[in-house]
């Protein structure tokens, strides 16, 4: 079955680090993509720009490049990007992390053989941003209990490989989120009855560290916060966990080493540890 890879790049990429992505998905993958379709999300550094002739040269056709001439933000560009895919199956990778070598294999074999599926995510590898292991982020792995902690974004966005027809019935990514436009999303498909799960195997390294924390602003966190209350609420969720949904901004409040040092003390009580 034929799929796509959807990712986005911006001017302050790392280039070495969406090389490194770029060569996970095509150099080092049991099954390759049939398209992979990149969203320039406004004006490239020279040496992105350098990377992305490099690529395209090495994937011809399979390359596909959508330039967007100002930077509007992951949820303008995942927009525009998923609409652009030519398959029904497509997969999401962020520029800074890599798939492991059966990454799409595995999903390509679940989907095929759970139809009902619409929107399949994996286990993954945290590492550092200098590459070093973290050790594994475990998820929820059936449907009931991926809605149940829905609250808590418990699907880790890169990871996902999903069937396109759906997301786009859904309403698609919303370009008004710059960021964590993949949570409001999720609250939409499951009001919409679509079908979760998680591979209880790691196919993906994601790089996570203190970096992660100093990106999340105030108002970001109290962004994502309003996104998740309101999405629980809709969900009919217990009061405590549209309550739980501020516990990120509550935590932005603090020095990012202290919130990078709070994540790792409570990951052994995070909802999303579950792996029903």
């Amino acid at each position: 079955m034929g799929f796509s890879v959807l990712l986005s790049v911006h001017s302050e990429e790392n280039a070495n680090f969406v090389d490194q992505s770029m060569r996970s998905i095509w150099d080092d993958q049991h099954t390759r993509p049939d398209q992979v379709v990149i969203v320039k999300d406004g004006p490239l550094t020279p040496e992105l720009d350098v990377l992305m002739t490099y690529w395209k040269s090495k994937l011809g056709y399979r390359l596909k490049i959508i330039n967007i001439l100002e930077n509007k933000g992951l949820g303008a560009a995942l927009n525009i990007g998923l609409i652009s895919c030519d398959n029904e199956l497509v997969a999401r990778m962020d520029t800074d992390d890599i798939a492991l070598p059966e990454r799409f294999e595995r999903q390509i074999e679940f989907l095929e053989s759970n139809p009902k599926v619409d929107i399949l995510g994996s286990f993954v590898e945290e590492m550092t941003f200098r590459g070093d292991f973290m050790g594994i982020r475990r998820s929820p792995i059936v449907h009931e209990t991926i809605v149940a902690n829905l609250w808590a974004s418990p699907m880790v966005h890169p990871s996902i490989m999903m069937r396109r027809s759906r997301i786009l019935a859904a309403g698609n990514y919303d370009p008004a989120y710059r960021r964590r436009q993949d949570y409001e999303l999720w609250f939409r498909c499951a009001e919409r009855g679509l079908r979760f799960h998680n591979l209880p195997q790691a196919l993906l390294r994601y790089r996570f560290g203190l970096h992660t924390h100093k990106k999340q602003s105030k108002k970001l966190a109290l962004e994502q916060a309003m996104v998740g209350y309101r999405g629980a609420r809709r969900l009919g969720m217990p009061l405590y966990q549209q309550a739980a949904c501020f516990i990120p901004f509550l935590r932005s409040l603090l020095p990012a080493p202290v919130q990078h040092m709070t994540y790792k003390l409570l990951k052994p009580f995070d909802p999303r540890q579950k792996t029903k």
